[in-house]
């Protein structure tokens, strides 16, 4: 999602975000988990580019994010996105990987 945002940008990991998400399903906890992302993103101006998941349920998550403020002479803009939706979305397991597919609303 940041790579739509900032294409090719260099992130440095240098803050870190703790993330707490809950919901009651898979494509729920999806769509909430990047819109929490883009939220960061939004009221921080912060660009994410490390994402540790430390736990994850079909009821929720939780995670540590990194990344860095946004900064103009280091960072070109390229695509905003205004949310995650529900129209295409898909969360599946296959074997050991999950998959997901979601489309964003710029």
């Amino acid at each position: 999602m940041f790579e739509i945002i900032v294409p090719g940008g260099e992130v440095k990991p240098t803050d870190t975000v703790r993330v707490t998400v809950e919901a009651v399903s898979l494509e729920e906890l999806f769509v909430r988990w990047l819109e929490e992302l883009l939220y960061i993103w939004e009221s921080r101006r912060m660009l994410l580019s490390r994402f540790s998941i430390s736990t994850v349920s079909p009821e929720g998550l939780e995670a540590e994010v990194a990344g860095e403020t946004y900064d103009a002479t280091r960072h070109e803009l390229h695509t905003e996105i205004k949310a995650a939706t529900y129209h295409g979305l898909q969360v599946e397991q296959k074997g050991d990987v999950w998959e997901a597919q979601v489309i964003f609303d710029v």
